[in-house]
């Protein structure tokens, strides 16, 4: 029963799940091998109306799946917006954390794989800029998401933006809508790592530009004595490439 009842929400064959429901109201509810529930499988997939008949029948908003990843979690890593706008207005919690202390402001980006089971197993590293993807994170922002949460690894939202060359994110994290608290922008992770050194590390110079013009703090080491732009990073053209951009365009790093 339970198989069926996920398969019908991936699928978005909501006859089919009505069907099912009618017969075992409970199975609304029920979890497969990995907990996850027949809400996750139909946010990953964006699949409106099973998500409001499943929500209006009794489903669990905020079950999370054995990774600690909510429908809403899944919602926003795959960019579903009208999932995710739809998930919040029945009550999800926009700051509740996963296994990893992630919220799901921290998965507010693209996937480079669409698959839900990748989506919450593969380190995925490609991400889109897309109006979807800020237009979420704005959504959640104005929904009380806190923009300074940490995770496992003390970093915040900021620094994962930064990482993945993000521009979209890093932009809307530096200048929340009004009314919002102000992003840290030099706070260290458990390396010492600021957004700053994460942007440049991983070669991102347009986003080392952007933290830097909001005051990032150049001269700043992590626990390796090392500042944003002493690291080796990538290396290579893509790294030197990465460097001569942010001191072209915001003149060279304090002696």
């Amino acid at each position: 029963m339970s198989i069926s009842v996920h398969s019908a929400a991936q699928n978005n064959q909501l006859s089919l799940l009505r069907s099912l429901v009618l017969e075992n109201p409970a199975s609304v509810n029920a979890v497969d091998s990995d907990t996850r529930t027949p809400l996750h499988w139909a946010s990953s997939g964006g699949h409106l109306d099973v998500v409001t008949y499943l929500l209006t029948n009794g489903a669990e908003v905020d079950k999370a799946d054995d990774n600690g990843w909510t429908p809403l979690h899944i919602a926003v890593s795959a960019g579903q917006e009208e999932t995710v706008r739809e998930l919040v207005g029945a009550g999800a919690d926009v700051n509740r954390k996963n296994d990893k202390g992630l919220t799901p402001l921290f998965v507010s980006r693209v996937c480079c794989l669409g698959t839900f089971s990748l989506v919450l197993h593969d380190p995925c590293r490609h991400y889109a800029a897309s109006k979807s993807r800020i237009e979420i994170g704005r959504f959640l922002i104005s929904r009380g998401a806190d923009i300074n949460a940490r995770d496992k690894a003390n970093q915040h939202p900021l620094h994962r933006a930064a990482t993945t060359g993000f521009t979209g994110l890093v932009t809307l994290l530096l200048h929340p809508p009004e009314g919002s608290p102000k992003t840290r922008l030099n706070t260290g992770d458990r390396m010492g790592n600021t957004p700053l050194h994460l942007a440049m590390e991983s070669a991102h110079g347009e986003t080392a530009a952007l933290l830097i013009e909001a005051g990032a703090d150049r001269s700043r080491l992590n626990l390796d004595e090392q500042t944003a732009e002493q690291l080796e990073g990538v290396g290579g053209v893509e790294q030197r490439r990465a460097r001569a951009y942010v001191i072209d365009r915001c003149g060279p790093p304090p002696s």
